[in-house]
């Protein structure tokens, strides 16, 4: 990895996968800031900004405090995202679908949109992961706002790939299956009476037959932040033991 002192924000520096990719940067000897509701103790970190990813406000200003400190960002990985209250769609209301798809969409189109202005603005031939999910590509019955949502992340990272690329700034998405974070614990709980047995279930439904650690999708989310690596633009790297094996992957 060719990270070192590349100057890296990270959004949802403080969840699971957040806090695998703080881990792995912190390896590869990169600047680190995170951003997130609440710091996460003992994270090794070059600054933290508490941000709401629902405020445009917050959303830029974040950005241009850290442009203004470090004279650039070199890496955007978006990591904030919320699965949601309610598994079941027939009882989820529009209010909890339309929060759901601002925290989750419209906070990635807004972090989006501000690293690339500052990267245009510093001459910075930088790179945009955001996370999205493997939910975003099949129908499922648990929710439904999420799984939309991560659609939509999709859509703006070829968006932003297809308009950025003139500028040198890579844009691509990592789609993790099952990871064994809090998120997950509260999809299986959700899924049914018993959350182990909903675990065990989609194991096994997996070529793998497990779920993912983060450190693994921490690995993946690097691999297209490094700047060996920004000639790939455009895709979305699935971190899911197999799911969606075949055309479309």
């Amino acid at each position: 990895m060719s990270l070192e002192e590349q100057v890296v924000l990270v959004t949802g520096s403080s969840g699971g996968i957040g806090d695998a990719v703080v881990e792995a940067l912190s390896a590869a000897s990169a600047v680190i800031i995170g951003a997130d509701r609440a710091p996460k103790k003992d994270q090794a970190l070059a600054a933290f900004f508490p941000l709401d990813v629902t405020s445009e406000q917050q959303c830029a200003g974040v950005v241009q405090d850290i442009t203004r400190k470090y004279g650039r960002i070199d890496v955007l990985i978006h990591a904030a995202g919320v699965l949601g209250a309610t598994p079941d769609p027939m009882e989820t209301t529009t209010e909890e679908f339309e929060s759901i798809m601002r925290i989750n969409s419209s906070g990635t189109y807004s972090m989006v949109r501000e690293a690339a202005r500052s990267m245009i603005g510093s001459g910075t031939a930088g790179a945009i992961v955001i996370l999205s999910s493997v939910a975003a590509k099949e129908a499922r019955r648990n929710y439904l706002p999420y799984n939309a949502s991560k659609l939509a992340v999709l859509h703006i990272m070829w968006s932003f790939a297809e308009i950025l690329g003139p500028n040198g700034i890579s844009v691509n998405a990592v789609a993790p299956g099952p990871v064994n974070t809090a998120m997950w614990t509260q999809f299986a709980e959700g899924s049914g009476p018993d959350a182990a047995a909903n675990r065990a279930q989609r194991a096994a439904q997996l070529p793998m037959r497990r779920f993912a650690e983060p450190d693994e999708v921490a690995r993946a989310i690097l691999f297209l932040a490094d700047p060996d690596n920004r000639y790939i633009t455009g895709v979305t790297l699935d971190v899911a033991g197999g799911a969606h094996l075949g055309m479309g992957t």
